[in-house]
């Protein structure tokens, strides 16, 4: 079932990719002694932080660390859960992917050996110029796939891939048992298995989205459902601030904007520089809604036509949430 903004469920997805290891195929890897014996036993990202190794030593950490791979690739069993979680999809025609910070030849030996099928489009680190948590990664996958990022759900184990699905604009699933405290504020959604998110997708279950949870937490749902239900008028002026004004006003979780028809000039950008340059010229009602979109992609923006049933709130940007919290207790 679809949930209203500013909630959300995972089943709601147009597109997905998955993370493989761990997710599709578990060939319980440990990198354990590559930390220990390339950074010392020091946290680091095992791809990332090798610009900082000599050329000589990023060579033989990349060998031993496809060694490793495939080692583990080699015993690769499916993740219980995984298969039914992909015929969900499948059965629903939501296209789907697999992105990998793993080798491409790991990856192929584990769906030979759990005779999984791969889909048309996966990416490992072989493809391409950058691995999650690079963005670029998952929009280029995206668009591989003809999706919509901002309508995208990136399943995976690890923090990197929530963080990830937070750096493009995404929506992420976290599937693991056991979730360190310092992963909490890049959580959105997460389960313990994907078996237990399989369960989810049949009988979903309300989400806030990750860009409420704070303001959920403070003011709780009834706030969340009545900031939800207005349209907010933006000032018909493109003076200074309206950046700010659009931007603490959809934070507090105004589900609609209804926007005058003015167009963004030189002029406005100069005044409003949050705004992308490239909206210039376009109408303020453009800028407005590629402003939004990464940000809070479930708010909507459409040109006012002077029949709507909208809400002036403060133009003080201070002001609006005071304004909804007195909204909230007049309306019970």
């Amino acid at each position: 079932m679809p949930f209203k903004p500013p909630f959300w469920s995972p089943s709601q997805a147009e597109a997905i990719l998955f993370d493989w290891d761990g997710i599709i195929a578990e060939t319980h890897l440990d990198f354990s002694a590559l930390h220990e014996k390339y950074y010392g036993k020091k946290r680091a990202m095992l791809l990332e932080d090798s610009v900082h190794l000599a050329p000589s030593e990023r060579k033989s950490l990349m060998r031993d660390l496809e060694e490793t791979e495939i080692r583990g690739a080699s015993e690769a069993t499916l993740v219980p859960g995984a298969s039914d979680v992909i015929a969900w999809t499948e059965r629903n025609k939501i296209p789907w992917a697999v992105v990998s910070r793993n080798c491409r030849k790991s990856i192929l030996l584990a769906a030979e050996k759990t005779s999984f099928k791969l889909p048309p489009i996966v990416r490992s680190r072989d493809d391409g110029d950058c691995v999650k948590p690079d963005p670029r990664a998952l929009v280029e996958t995206c668009r591989a796939l003809g999706a919509d990022p901002v309508q995208t759900l990136l399943i995976g184990d690890y923090i990197y891939d929530m963080m990830g699905a937070r750096r493009a604009g995404m929506r992420g699933a976290l599937v693991r048992e056991r979730i360190e405290p310092d992963w909490d504020q890049w959580l959105e959604f997460s389960c313990g298995s994907m078996t237990s998110l399989r369960s989810e997708l049949d009988s979903p279950g309300e989400t806030v989205a990750w860009e409420y949870r704070e303001l959920a937490d403070t003011h709780g749902a009834g706030f969340l459902r009545k900031a939800a239900s207005i349209t907010a008028l933006v000032p018909a002026d493109d003076s200074a601030g309206t950046d700010i004004w659009t931007a603490k006003a959809a934070s507090l979780g105004i589900g609609a904007f209804a926007v005058p028809d003015v167009p963004f000039s030189p002029r406005s950008w100069r005044a409003n520089t949050s705004f992308e340059p490239g909206c210039m010229g376009a109408s303020l009602a453009d800028a407005i809604r590629s402003f939004l979109r990464v940000r809070f992609p479930l708010a909507s923006v459409e040109p006012f036509s002077g029949r709507e049933s909208c809400t002036e709130l403060p133009r003080d940007p201070d002001e609006i949430e005071g304004f909804l919290l007195s909204r909230v207790k007049r309306d019970g």
